[in-house]
């Protein structure tokens, strides 16, 4: 076909790829060529970081969705291909790339991420673990700077963040970008990325005892009925923490909100408690919403 020689004829240049099980580069593995996607580029963050790859119709991409200029040693992560067809027959592909060239110190480059989750059965998932779920190239793009709730004077900054869209980001997974660690607000498809809503915010989760009060059992050498708590370890977020002076005829109290999958059992108010620095903090309201995600727990 004269037309797809035509339009490929200069998707001649030899790209490297990524390859993630040895964490380097393939050189001259894909043949494609990499060009501006609108040459009146305005000074916004992401327009200027937008390319378009033009390739053959058939070229597979690699796994990574990651590729490399040779000659510029720009890196690229890889989204939505587009075909152009003529007659009925594919010719070239089209597909959308941003720009995610490391710089030490600037808002791309190779990144970890990382995830908490129970290990244990349903009915006792235990504390949560982290663990690495993803190695890739990314890039963020400054969103705004928000007021801290409850806070003088003190600022929390937010990103978008694309990744290639095998990285799956999740609400409370973390993001290691040039020694700063990300946690990500949510997460969105965004022209084949991997796209998220990010904070410069240290995982404020808490791991926690709770202990249920256990069948009474008497014994006959004590002459007397003893119980036996049963201890689970679960992992949520002190939400609040409220203290009052006695004199204003109110004890201290803390809320705490835990999610359903991360603990086995329904807590209940008053034969349950939460162990917080060293201090039995009984149960005393148990609420959901309903959406039966999570449960808070007002606690004193």
């Amino acid at each position: 076909m004269h037309l797809k020689a035509i339009a490929l004829k200069h998707a001649n240049e030899l790209l490297d790829i990524w390859d993630p099980a040895t964490e380097s580069w393939v050189p001259g593995a894909l043949k494609a060529r990499i060009d501006l996607t609108d040459r009146f580029l305005s000074n916004f963050n992401k327009p200027t970081r937008r390319r378009m790859l033009f390739a053959d119709n058939t070229v597979v991409f690699p796994d990574s969705l990651t590729v490399r200029h040779p000659g510029t040693l720009d890196v690229y992560i890889l989204g939505t291909t587009r075909k152009d067809a003529r007659m009925g027959k594919a010719y070239v592909g089209l597909t959308i790339c941003q720009l995610v060239t490391e710089i030490p110190g600037g808002s791309a480059g190779f990144a970890v991420f990382t995830r908490k989750a129970p290990v244990g059965p349903a009915n006792d998932p235990g504390w949560l673990v982290e663990v690495e779920f993803a190695r890739a190239f990314a890039d963020m793009e400054f969103r705004n700077s928000a007021n801290e709730p409850d806070a003088t004077e003190l600022k929390v900054e937010n990103y978008l963040v694309y990744a290639p869209q095998h990285v799956q980001l999740q609400e409370w997974d973390y993001m290691t970008l040039h020694g700063k660690k990300y946690k990500v607000i949510d997460s969105f498809p965004d022209s084949g990325f991997t796209s998220g809503r990010v904070d410069e915010e240290v995982d404020t989760r808490i791991n926690f005892y709770l202990d249920v009060e256990g069948e009474k059992t008497y014994d006959r050498l004590a002459q007397k009925w003893l119980t036996t708590p049963r201890r689970y370890n679960v992992t949520g977020v002190m939400q609040r923490a409220e203290g009052f002076a006695l004199w204003a005829g109110a004890e201290d109290y803390i809320d705490v909100y835990i999610e359903h999958a991360h603990i086995g059992i329904e807590p209940k108010a008053n034969i349950m408690s939460l162990m917080v620095d060293g201090k039995a903090r009984v149960i005393r309201q148990v609420s959901s919403q309903s959406g039966k995600r999570q449960w808070l727990l007002r606690c004193n």
